[in-house]
């Protein structure tokens, strides 16, 4: 039998490159996650479980589901600077996980060539840096409403770490959850009155023009390092999501209204419902490792992890 043995959920973002050398704001993350990857060195799972959202780079609102499980080949997309083309996998298991989950009132999309961006390879990137450790993706939708419910969430993760447990496999898994905290991002909801006609039709059917959109993001990103652009961050309610998270309190964590939360954390925020999810199929404790309101990279950083047996 499969075992669940760490889960590790931590903030992404194209504004870091991912080196663990970093003075200023940030080093306190990036110390963290040094501390981290040599865990889930020592630990040596082989397969990862990602629970991560898609910014506009595979999926669309031409036809968007709350949760995709990878099924299948993965094929990473490589924008800012992140891992490009295939990503190892493991044949069956998604499949499997799927079928498992079906079973427990659940109906996620399934694909059997899963597009990913820097919001699902990222942590792969930084934990395994060799990335030949097999990935089972799930994308979680939190780009616009109607997005699943935090409690939705949870209960899924849930249902896929079961699924996970009970496969026939000797295999050691970890579960990784990538998105968030507090952030504002440009608005990527079709039904947002602020875009204009091209930026909706890209939102509903972006899939022919996706490289020329991911240039002119990356432009801009370029740009806005350049000019040493800071972003928006809301510590406070950041530290309040870590201490419902590793408090142990997933009542308070699930009542969390994802309007409000939206109006004090941004619309990136939704992103927690990754983390929420990853809690879900972990099923144990966790603890912060890191947090830091790192404006320079426009998203509060944080990092909480839980190992089996032993904890951190």
């Amino acid at each position: 039998m499969a075992e669940i043995v760490g889960y590790v959920a931590m903030s992404h973002s194209p504004f870091w490159d991912e080196s663990f050398d970093v003075e200023g704001p940030g080093a306190d993350f990036a110390a963290g996650a040094l501390k981290i990857k040599e865990k889930v060195q020592e630990l040596a799972p082989d397969l990862v479980v990602i629970f991560g959202p898609d910014h506009m780079r595979n999926f669309f609102f031409d036809l968007m589901p709350a949760f995709c499980v990878g099924a299948g080949e993965i094929v990473s997309f490589g924008d800012y600077g992140s891992h490009k083309g295939s990503v190892p996998y493991m044949e069956g298991i998604g499949r499997k996980v799927v079928e498992n989950v079906r079973e427990q009132g659940f109906d996620p999309a399934f694909s059997l060539r899963m597009g990913i961006d820097h919001g699902i390879v990222q942590p792969y990137e930084v934990l395994l840096p060799e990335k030949i450790v097999p990935v089972l993706p799930i994308m979680v939708d939190c780009g616009a409403a109607p997005r699943p419910s935090f409690a939705r969430s949870y209960e899924f993760g849930q249902a896929v770490g079961k699924a996970i447990r009970e496969l026939e496999e000797d295999l050691r898994v970890l579960v990784i959850s990538s998105g968030g905290l507090s952030h504002w991002v440009k608005a990527s909801s079709p039904y947002d009155p602020s875009i204009d006609v091209e930026t909706r039709e890209f939102l509903i059917d972006g899939r022919d023009t996706v490289v020329e959109y991911n240039a002119a993001r990356e432009a801009g990103l370029a740009e806005r390092i350049a000019q040493g652009v800071e972003g928006d961050i809301n510590d406070t309610w950041d530290r309040e999501f870590l201490k419902y998270l590793t408090g142990g309190d997933v009542e308070a964590l699930l009542a969390i209204n994802p309007d409000e939360m939206e109006a004090a954390a941004g619309n990136g925020a939704h992103e927690v419902r990754c983390w929420i999810a990853g809690l879900g199929a972990w099923d144990g404790p966790v603890e912060t490792v890191a947090y830091e309101p790192v404006h320079r990279w426009v998203t509060g950083m944080g990092l909480v992890a839980g190992f089996a047996p032993k904890g951190i």
